[in-house]
């Protein structure tokens, strides 16, 4: 008989107190607010945010949350949409299990907390409690969600963040348990609108549905008790085979996906799956000075899996780049870098990149590393020169900013400060927000969050 996850998801969730949450997976929460802050930042005058921002502006509604940690304000559903979007429309933000927690939880909590009210401690607590939960349903599932076409944060994220903003929110049991089934009934996603604008918003919305849906049960809307894990519930809707494993108990507040999982960290603003292969062909062309032209043939060995994010062989824009091997190998083996500079429009359509992406090829396996699901056990480029001369990167297993090999705190904040300029955010603010989010379950509200201008948009 299949566990009732609706029913222990909510009891975990409405029975969990801050100051039952163990300080390691309050220090993922602090390290995914600082992240996700920066990587808003980043995010926020950006078109596809500039055009929803335009959107909510134009539906009007109370002035209720800080949108994008700026000064202006709406309701804070539509500040969690404009908010997670934001994070997700550079690729830039972090990734877990095969998902993408921050983006959509901390603008969640964030938005929910501006407008309710909620020290440091319940929104650190509720970040670590949507991540438990979300994880729990994800490692359910031992296929891949992308071979049926769906984006797996776009619909498991509703639930995820249903369950962060219930605890902001304060609901009991059953109003959570109708919480997260009527978030079930708000999932979707698909995979075909990757490299497009509407893969930031998938972000977006899913941050936005879930908060709907904890406003909308707190208003005593009822919904399924078994939304989840029913006969015709999400998971067994979703499930690729049919294999969805729905018996096994979850072992919530007992083990913590959060501290054991932790977060991977980029470097680069660009899918997940191609962090490794970025820093491999990275340390190769440290290796040995490699032009170009010179070049006759590059093959890239990952997994299947990461292979299956990044369906652009050729892509014709920075949206499309980003789920890009080919682009990926390109510009690191080019510019040494692939950066904010490098994901424009016309970067990846100079004559020298659009020359050598035709060279570069996958090589695929499915063998996976027991300790990342979905990565082979290690990547590794090989580059045929003119000479017929093969150079080789390292077999690499971590790239850096990997939970296994995480940033520095320098590092972080290098990162977050370039974030906070590319989004025209003020160095002096810029460093204030930094510290505020290195410290999220001390602050005493949402008031010790500083409120980023921007020079221009927003």
């Amino acid at each position: 008989m299949p566990a009732a996850l609706t029913q222990i998801y909510a009891e975990f969730i409405a029975g969990t107190r801050p100051t039952g949450v163990p300080e390691a997976a309050l220090a993922v929460a602090r390290l995914g607010f600082t992240d996700c802050a920066g990587v808003i930042l980043a995010g926020r005058n950006e078109d596809v945010v500039q055009r929803l921002a335009g959107v909510v502006r134009a539906q009007g509604a109370t002035p209720a949350s800080r949108l994008v940690l700026g000064a202006e304000r709406a309701s804070m559903v539509q500040a969690a949409l404009v908010g997670a979007t934001a994070s997700h429309a550079l690729d830039y933000d972090d990734f877990a299990f095969s998902n993408h927690p921050s983006a959509v939880l901390v603008p969640v909590i964030l938005a929910a907390a501006d407008a309710n009210g909620a020290d440091g401690a319940r929104m650190a607590a509720a970040y670590v409690i949507g991540y438990e939960v979300w994880a729990d349903l994800f490692l359910r599932e031992p296929g891949l969600y992308y071979e049926r076409g769906w984006h797996p944060t776009a619909v498991l994220g509703p639930i995820g963040a249903a369950a962060a903003a219930c605890v902001v929110l304060g609901l009991d049991t059953k109003a959570t348990r109708n919480a997260l089934a009527l978030a079930a009934s708000d999932a979707g996603g698909v995979f075909e609108n990757f490299g497009t604008m509407a893969k930031p918003w998938h972000g977006g919305r899913t941050a936005a549905a879930g908060l709907n849906a904890a406003v909308l049960a707190a208003a005593g809307l009822e919904a399924s008790a078994t939304a989840l894990e029913g006969g015709r519930g999400l998971l067994r809707a979703l499930s690729p085979s049919g294999k969805v494993d729905l018996d096994t108990a979850p072992m919530l507040g007992t083990t913590w996906r959060s501290a054991a999982l932790r977060l991977n960290i980029k470097k680069y603003p660009t899918v997940g799956s191609s962090q490794r292969v970025i820093d491999a062909v990275l340390a190769l062309r440290n290796a040995h000075a490699i032009e170009p032209a010179r070049i006759r043939d590059v093959a890239a060995h990952i997994s299947n899996r990461h292979q299956a994010t990044m369906p652009f062989v050729n892509p014709k824009d920075a949206h499309q780049a980003k789920f890009s091997l080919q682009f990926a190998v390109a510009s690191a083996l080019v510019h040494g870098a692939v950066g904010f500079s490098e994901l424009t429009d016309a970067a990846v359509q100079s004559a020298v990149i659009q020359a050598l992406m035709p060279k570069i090829r996958s090589v695929t396996t499915d063998d996976y590393e027991p300790g990342w699901r979905d990565a082979a056990p290690f990547d590794v480029v090989h580059v045929t020169l003119d000479d017929g001369n093969v150079v080789s990167s390292p077999q690499l297993r971590r790239p850096k900013g990997h939970a296994d090999l995480p940033l520095s705190i320098e590092e972080l904040r290098a990162k977050f400060m370039g974030c906070a300029a590319h989004g025209s955010a003020g160095t002096v603010d810029a460093g204030r927000l930094f510290e505020a989010m290195q410290r999220i379950d001390q602050l005493a509200g949402p008031r010790d969050i500083p409120v980023i201008l921007s020079g221009d948009a927003m």
